[in-house]
């Protein structure tokens, strides 16, 4: 019979930090269009569509969960950047992904549905079509 390992204090802490920063319902909205996202790193400008809230508000709330654990930005070197398309993008951090599915919360395949079935206009899917950065 497999057993869970105990947890550690900075497993509960960073838990609890998540459990936080999840509170706020705009949050939750912007972790859930992230993992639902087809290459799980939406742009500032996918962000703003899918969640109806402005620049300035997201990156509020983008840096709660960035600093909370749960979300980092990504960028694409300047020398290899695109003219015309976005540069930095959004990802649920590897911790805060392990956090989701030991406790079955932002299961990517259900979101990815609910985000399929968006209807994007052409400006969006050039967006969510742009090269994204190397993400290892």
């Amino acid at each position: 019979m497999s057993q869970t390992p105990p947890a550690t204090h900075q497993n509960v802490q960073q838990f609890f930090a998540v459990a936080e920063a999840l509170a706020e319902e705009s949050r939750r909205d912007i972790v859930a269009d992230i993992v639902a996202h087809p290459k799980g790193s939406p742009s500032m400008k996918e962000l703003e569509f899918t969640t109806g809230l402005h620049r300035t508000t997201i990156h509020q709330h983008l840096d709660a969960l960035g600093n909370a654990g749960i979300v980092e930005k990504v960028e694409i070197p300047a020398g290899q950047r695109t003219k015309g398309q976005p540069s930095k993008f959004y990802t649920i951090t590897d911790t805060a992904r392990d956090i989701f599915d030991q406790n079955n919360i932002f299961i990517e395949e259900h979101w990815q549905e609910v985000y399929d079935r968006v209807d994007k206009p052409e400006e969006i899917q050039e967006a969510e079509a742009a090269p994204r950065p190397d993400q290892d």
